[in-house]
């Protein structure tokens, strides 16, 4: 097995260690010492699998974590999250930013070595099933049989054109980056081969495999968060009155233009 891997630790000893043990079984190591050298290195470097210790300085495991899981780009790398706890706070806190193991030291290196191979094992199987475009990626699904849904996530254009003619291009931007982010990380956090695409002018679509009931609870639940998150780009005042007046220069009146929102439409396939 090959791959480009970061160990992030401000133990010198296990740093070192560590990298031995991995380059010996042929990996590409990258080290840092701390959490601003590792969210350098890993937006430079892009390794294949994260090793991180929970307690670094500067910014620790968690807050890495989430920053990648968060970033389409590379939500899809295996973090391992390294810590010297073992409450279960701890181990909660590692899941909710989307760690995909959490191993309490002291730890065998076969152990660490084992989780390694399997997770890059199943990054590499994810990014070979992302080659495929989103059509051909829906007609396999059916062709195997398998169940789901194609979700339409709506959001509504007149509403999204007067958000764009008040606060101009840069809000508008800023806010579609959070909406694909936040679309990529909850896939990525609560779906398993989940794909989402945005679709310039309409919103977005949601490719899932599963009992379709719980497909379009998915859905539903993706667009509440997608709701609750562009409405935080509105000022206050047009939050408070759930709505933007926009005067008609044809008749003379005034429109009352709903805040932008996000509605499913599930069109399931499958036996």
């Amino acid at each position: 097995m090959s791959g480009r891997i970061l160990i992030a630790d401000d133990s010198a000893n296990v740093r070192e260690v560590l990298q031995m043990n991995l380059e010996t079984l042929g990996y590409e190591v990258l080290v840092a010492e701390d959490g601003d050298q590792a969210l350098q290195t890993i937006y430079r470097d892009s390794p294949d699998l994260l090793v991180l210790d929970v307690m670094m300085p500067k910014q620790n495991g968690f807050q890495i974590c989430r920053k990648v899981k968060a970033d389409p780009e590379r939500a899809g790398t295996p973090v391992i999250l390294l810590t010297a706890k073992s409450q279960r706070e701890d181990v909660y806190w590692g899941k909710d930013c989307g760690a995909d193991e959490y191993m309490t030291k002291p730890f065998s290196a076969k152990e660490l070595e084992d989780t390694i191979e399997r997770l890059l094992i199943r990054r590499a199987a994810a990014r070979s099933h992302a080659l495929l475009n989103f059509e051909d990626d829906l007609e396999r699904r059916r062709a195997a049989g398998e169940e789901g849904a194609l979700s339409l996530l709506h959001w509504d254009s007149r509403a999204m054109d007067v958000f764009r003619k008040k606060y101009g291009e840069v809000r508008y931007a800023e806010a579609l980056e959070r909406l694909k982010m936040e679309g990529g990380s909850f896939v990525q956090s609560e779906t398993e081969g989940g794909r989402i695409e945005f679709v310039d002018g309409q919103g977005f679509r949601l490719l899932l495999s599963g009992d379709p009931e719980e497909v379009e609870e998915l859905a539903e639940e993706l667009c509440k968060r997608l709701t609750r998150l562009v409405r935080a780009f509105y000022d206050a005042s047009d939050r408070e009155r759930k709505m933007i007046p926009i005067r008609d220069f044809k008749t003379g009146e005034t429109q009352s233009v709903p805040l932008l929102s996000f509605t499913a439409e599930v069109n399931p396939f499958g036996r």
